[in-house]
């Protein structure tokens, strides 16, 4: 044991792990060391957060996600353990590991061969080894396996596996999600493991589930990521070269952050400070950092100041005012309510998300009840076309201007970085955000773009809209209404309907 083995684990940078009754961590931990697998205290905290579980022993996401600069063990200290335990003690069928480059795969195979064959309580249930080039596969008595495949196109098609390792996970591309996902269809308790060091700027696939794991609530993942804070140079011009006076890349610090082997004695800091010279300030800042290759000006909203507004407490006082919004082609609808709390930041509510469009107006008639200070839709989007059905019930929505549209953006991303709002952290909002486009509208201002969007993004452009309308229309303090209930056949809701605050 090493001088710093008894330190406490250094927590990920980002960490989110949805609602769960208990985790199999310890069991898997504890299996993996007994076949001698050395798990640091950070590699236990991502195994146990990964393995988290719900009612009847299912695990509480679908999918689970280690971002980790290189040779800090998310693959053989994380990821490995996780799939002993799959083996032996989980009762899996089938495991399909996947990477990148064939080479990975093979050093895979040749790890767990090896801990199988040298663990008595292992080997003594091995019935074949294939270790052909492109044909690697460990199976079991009682007919688990583990199948190793470099992926493609059509890698895994026709396979039903109980668990996928998508290793080396920057590199993923859509062609692969549609090859390997669908592998899990059919199990009763499966779940899919990405594993990854920082993007590049083409890892789309990945970008998007870091997206949606830095901004939280997601409730079919589990993400954790290390790396350093970005920034923090002396100089905000600082171009991160070698000698750089006051530059991030240089403080230590930041080195033990984003790999924590360094405090564990695997990585010498000596060897990092060679790293530094050695390579472009770029590659060093992706590769050691954890700093993300992400495309210029892709991000609208700050995810991590997103993740520090949520209130799941939150409490407005003053009376709404409610945005509409449509995704294309109607295919669902959202209203969102934009109100005061006492301290005078703005509380935003998802009130309802729901498909199609036939709704929308009998629910807009049941919020009359709580005397909204303002209606506000974007009337050239999709939303307009309920301008006629809104009438006919007199309800007159304030009708965005394309500038206003731009302005309303701009003040939402603002006031999300400054962290002056708050919300209930419904999943439905955290999902638009972590998968928003957007697109320049001129001026320097710019909109939310539901075609560089990968989900449906109407209950954000709502909240952006209603974020906007409270600031035109601010209301006078007064006290909070009475939670109501809606009652009839057709009452939609948001999937954090059970914690509106303010009884929508």
């Amino acid at each position: 044991m090493n001088a710093v083995a008894g330190l406490e684990a250094v927590r990920p940078a980002y960490l989110w792990v949805p609602p769960r009754l208990s985790s199999a961590g310890a069991e898997a931990v504890d299996l993996a060391r007994m076949a001698g697998v050395g798990i640091d205290p950070e590699q236990e905290l991502v195994i146990d957060a990964i393995l988290s579980e719900q009612a009847g022993g299912r695990w509480a996401a679908l999918e689970a996600a280690i971002v980790l600069s290189r040779q800090n063990g998310k693959t053989m200290n994380v990821i490995l353990p996780i799939v002993l335990a799959d083996l032996f003690l989980f009762g899996a069928g089938l495991i399909a590991w996947t990477a990148h480059r064939f080479v990975t795969t093979q050093e895979a195979f040749r790890v767990l061969r090896a801990v199988v064959e040298t663990t008595p309580m292992f080997s003594r249930r091995l019935k074949r080894l294939s270790a052909g080039n492109g044909e690697e596969e460990i199976e079991f008595h009682g007919g688990a396996r583990v199948k190793f495949l470099a992926r493609s196109k059509t890698g895994g098609r026709g396979l039903s596996g109980d668990r996928v390792v998508l290793d080396e996970a920057f590199a993923l591309e859509p062609e692969h999600m549609g090859s390997l996902l669908p592998t899990l269809s059919a199990r009763p308790n499966p779940q899919v493991i990405y594993g990854s060091s920082a993007g590049l700027k083409q890892s789309q696939i990945l970008r998007a589930i870091r997206n949606r794991g830095r901004a939280g609530g997601d409730p079919s993942l589990v993400y954790a990521e290390f790396c350093a804070p970005e920034g923090g140079c002396r100089e905000d011009d600082c171009d991160h070269r070698l000698g750089a006076v006051g530059c991030a890349l240089d403080d230590r610090e930041n080195w033990r952050a984003a790999n924590p082997a360094i405090l564990r004695g695997r990585i010498r800091e000596e060897f990092v400070a060679a790293e530094r010279r050695a390579l472009p300030p770029e590659e060093f800042a992706r590769e050691r950092l954890g700093w993300w290759d992400d495309p210029v000006g892709q991000s609208a909203v700050p995810l991590e100041s997103w993740a520090n507004c949520r209130d799941e407490d939150s409490v407005p006082s003053g009376r709404p005012v409610f945005a509409i919004d449509v995704a294309p082609g109607s295919k669902s609808a959202a209203i969102v309510a934009a109100m005061y709390r006492p301290d005078g930041l703005p509380h935003l509510e998802v009130v309802a998300h729901a498909p199609t469009t036939d709704w929308v107006v009998g629910q807009a008639l049941e919020l009359l009840k709580h005397r909204p200070l303002d209606w506000v839709l974007d009337p050239a989007g999709p939303a307009g076309a309920l301008l006629p059905q809104l009438a006919e019930v007199g309800i007159e929505p304030r009708q965005l201007s394309t500038r206003d549209l731009g302005q309303a953006c701009e003040a939402f991303g603002a006031t999300v970085a400054a962290q002056a709002l708050r919300h209930l952290n419904d999943p439905v909002l955290a999902r638009a955000i972590a998968s928003a486009g957007r697109r320049d509208i001129g001026d320097g201002l710019w909109a939310w773009s539901r075609r560089k969007s990968t989900a449906d993004i109407c209950p954000l452009v709502a909240a952006t809209v209603a974020h906007w309308g409270l600031s035109v229309v601010p209301p006078q303090p007064q006290p909070a209404a009475p939670p109501v209930v809606v009652s009839g056949e057709k009452t939609y809701g948001s999937e954090m309907s059970e914690l509106a605050s303010a009884g929508f």
